[in-house]
């Protein structure tokens, strides 16, 4: 058995790149297993303000439901691996696949749209264009650790962040910043990368 387990869902399709990952495993017809697809349960958590685009398209359709129809849109996708903490949300996951409603191509384009304003409320805009590399005297890799901050901001912590800075000698994680803002020089987007790099290393 040949298949790929992903962290996928509508915010990690543009996110972490998802949609280059599925259609990659598709030129190669590698199905895809899911894993996250309500990424730790905040797709199953919106606000009032994040739902509400949601709610105007299908009134009828649970908040958690989004998640699940966006992945059955996606042909390639095999298996979904969903944490569930109590018999209730066994139960309303069994209502929602109980009928594969995948979205109308206008559904994904405003789920989409809704993911891209849900992140870009936390997320810095780095192109990743790595100008301000060359500029760092400490020699971080800053479009790396903006891609690590912005992952831990929207999700307000968690444990891919901490785990993928071990890997790291600390005198290249963020805390390793002098603050000298060469680097905020040089950014294209004019980026606070010295407040984020505090920013950063407070929250580890």
């Amino acid at each position: 058995m040949e298949f790929c387990q992903l962290q996928l869902n509508y915010i990690d399709w543009t996110f972490q790149n998802g949609r280059e990952k599925v259609e990659l495993l598709d030129s190669w017809h590698i199905p895809v297993w899911v894993m996250e697809p309500l990424r730790g349960g905040r797709l199953a958590r919106l606000s009032d303000e994040e739902a509400a685009p949601l709610r105007a398209m299908r009134p009828e359709e649970p908040i958690p439901a989004w998640a699940f129809r966006f992945l059955q849109s996606i042909p390639s996708v095999t298996m979904i691996l969903s944490g569930m903490s109590d018999l209730e949300q066994v139960k309303a996951n069994i209502a929602t696949f109980q009928m594969g409603v995948p979205l109308s191509s206008r559904e994904m384009d405003r789920l989409l749209a809704q993911a891209q304003r849900m992140v870009s409320k936390t997320a810095l805009p780095c192109t990743a264009c790595h100008y301000c590399v060359s500029h760092c005297p400490q020699g971080l890799d800053i479009p790396s650790l903006l891609a690590l901050y912005n992952e831990h901001a929207f999700t307000g912590g968690g444990f891919l962040a901490p785990m993928a800075l071990s890997a790291l000698p600390q005198d290249k994680w963020p805390s390793a910043c002098i603050g000298c803002r060469s680097c905020e020089a040089v950014c294209p987007q004019q980026l606070k990368i010295s407040e984020a790099m505090a920013d950063f290393a407070s929250r580890l």
